[in-house]
């Protein structure tokens, strides 16, 4: 009795399967999970990433000092366990979006390398991206110069004690007065 009722179900699959060529939902049905497909496919390849062989910290430093020197406003930033988020905007509006995240190189030489990743709206922007990283990684080889030491109190300077001279001077005699 159990194949009575797989061969039905069998049958019924058929029969759906066969009035939806029919009605051409197949193919709509197709050509949507093919646009879904590509969907993914760009937004996949929207991010965009590359690795610098340094410390997570001197690449976070290098990261917002290039954000600050393409003059991009950083609204969030965060920073824990190794990884980093900033989120800034192009002057068109289109979200920037930048990862960080401490890795082990697979050359042991390299020891540990921070990959940066970068995604420009949903879909990318391979021009804006490389444009960040060449400034990351000319922030990289020339790191901005050491923050001044903070000043310290004011130096009190103290007036030269006044020496006498051995005579006074007499006070000015006043202008005469005008008459009408």
């Amino acid at each position: 009795m159990p194949e009575a009722g797989t061969r039905k179900r069998a049958l019924y699959a058929l029969i759906a399967v066969l009035a939806l060529m029919q009605g051409g939902c197949l193919l709509a049905l197709a050509g949507v999970a093919g646009g879904a497909a590509a969907t993914g496919y760009f937004y996949y390849k929207g991010r965009v990433y590359r690795d610098f062989p340094a410390c997570f910290t001197d690449v976070h430093n290098a990261v917002r000092a290039a954000l600050l020197d393409l003059n991009f406003v950083i609204f969030n930033e965060e920073t824990h366990d190794g990884k980093a988020t900033f989120l800034t905007k192009t002057t068109n509006g289109k979200k920037v979006r930048i990862y960080l995240d401490c890795l082990h190189s697979p050359i042991p030489a390299e020891g540990l390398l921070t990959r940066v990743s970068i995604r420009v709206a949903c879909f990318g922007d391979e021009a804006i991206s490389a444009r960040i990283f060449d400034q990351v990684a000319f922030r990289l080889s020339h790191p901005a110069p050491a923050a001044p030491a903070p000043p310290g109190p004011p130096s009190v300077v103290t007036p030269p004690p006044i020496q006498p001279t051995g005579f006074q001077t007499t006070e000015p005699k006043l202008a005469p007065a005008k008459k009408n």
